[in-house]
């Protein structure tokens, strides 16, 4: 902490912004244990009438919401993201499989402990933020109260029986500006250890574990190396595009309009006819061979969705397919170009997928965005059945958001509904 930020005292805008994060964590966390306390104990009590089932659950939910708030304030105040360790993030299905979800995530144990902890320690968080304002406060009025005090003086210490004590205003006067002076400086660094325990400890028990981090770590070194094989198969995939498609009806054009050139040297009147013919042809061919390459360039990236965004695209995409499709796009804005580009070909490969195997009758796109992350959800009403394992239709889509810690999950039972579920943590900037 420089000089400069000592001398300005404890009224920054800093130390302002640390003392309502502090004041926030406590009451905050005051009202979550109240409710805790009360949720699990009525709950459990109330189990077996099946009273307390959606009491627990809801404590679960609250319990995350909270957590999540936390990480959305060490967020707004340090500017760093505390990642959230989920490994469900929005449990489905009945009230126990819902209710199991959450006992069994061991992120949950951990905000429960941040929970206590951070309650405890909020306690402290509020004397001191209330003294700090108290303190300074006391100092700048005390000419003003102190002739209300017993005998107009303030008692200061005792030593062998005496007491010593501060009655002319001078000494009052003297007293308060040292007091004061020394709130001042002090204040600052007491709000920043403050602030840091605080984010601290959130950073500590609300992101991922040692164990998540290897194992993420290794995730990544994992995805890195599909990606690079990943974008060499897509390479060879459009060089064989250009070579088997295009290429080859530039090729038989060029040879039909050499053909026509030599008959219309002849100058006969069959011959003619026959150059005209092939030039008819070679017409078709190059509208074919453009369509080509229009579809080859809409495989790598859409004009749409550079140039409209993401709902645009999702709407053309499912415009193309064989199966009705709805698509409802909620978002205040365009996340960045990576992120809709691993939507848009998710969304495309899923599609895709569905039309070759899940003999459905309609399909759906939901697009959201929400605690700072893309959401989107493509589903159809087929057969269900569907895997995101090697070997199946699904399987390289994980691999396409797993660098942007992107996460899919699949839930396609037998007889359906099939729901591919995709989330990117991003920034969503609002639109203009």
């Amino acid at each position: 902490m420089g000089a400069g930020v000592l001398l300005r005292g404890p009224f920054t805008g800093r130390a302002l912004r640390q003392q309502g994060y502090l004041l926030a964590s406590f009451l905050g966390g005051f009202v979550q244990v109240l409710w805790m306390i009360v949720a699990l104990t009525v709950g459990s009590t109330t189990l077996l009438v099946f009273v307390g089932l959606p009491l627990l659950l809801l404590a679960m939910v609250s319990l995350r919401t909270f957590s999540q708030r936390e990480r959305r304030r060490i967020l707004d105040l340090t500017g760093e993201r505390v990642p959230a360790p989920y490994r469900n993030t929005d449990p489905s299905g009945t009230l126990p499989t819902r209710l199991l979800a959450y006992a069994s995530e061991p992120a949950t144990w951990r905000d429960l402990v941040h929970l206590v902890i951070s309650g405890t320690l909020g306690l402290g968080w509020f004397i001191l933020v209330t003294g700090v304002w108290a303190l300074a406060l006391g100092a700048v009025s005390v000419p003003f109260w102190y002739r209300y005090l017993p005998h107009h003086r303030i008692p200061m210490t005792h030593i062998n029986g005496s007491e010593y004590y501060i009655s002319t205003l001078p000494g009052i006067l003297a007293c308060a500006a040292v007091g004061f002076v020394f709130l001042w400086l002090t204040g600052p660094t007491l709000l920043e250890l403050a602030t840091r325990a605080q984010t601290g400890l959130g950073r500590a028990l609300l992101g991922l574990s040692r164990v998540e981090l290897d194992r993420r770590e290794e995730a990544l070194r994992s995805t890195r190396s599909q990606a690079v094989s990943a974008a060499e198969a897509e390479r060879r995939r459009i060089e064989r595009d250009l070579h088997d498609g295009a290429q080859q009806r530039l090729v038989a054009l060029a040879m039909d309009l050499g053909r026509a050139k030599s008959k219309l040297k002849s100058g006969t009147e069959e011959d003619s006819e026959a150059a005209a013919r092939l030039v008819a042809e070679a017409h078709e061919g190059v509208k074919l061979a453009l369509s080509e390459l229009r579809d080859l360039a809409r495989g790598i990236h859409p004009a749409v969705l550079t140039d409209r965004g993401l709902d645009a695209a999702l709407s053309a995409l499912a415009g193309r397919s064989p199966i009705p499709v709805e698509v409802d796009a909620a978002l205040p804005g365009r996340p960045g170009p990576e992120v809709e580009s691993a939507a848009y070909f998710v969304a495309s490969e899923a599609l895709a997928n569905m039309a070759k195997h899940s003999h459905a009758s309609r399909a759906w796109i939901d697009l959201d965005y929400r605690n700072g992350s893309l959401w989107m959800i493509v589903g159809d009403n087929g057969v269900g059945g569907a895997e995101a394992g090697a070997g199946g239709g699904l399987s390289g889509l994980g691999d396409r958001i797993a660098p942007l810690d992107g996460i899919l999950s699949v839930s396609s039972p037998v007889g359906g509904p099939t729901q591919i579920i995709m989330e990117i943590p991003c920034e969503m900037p609002s639109a203009s």
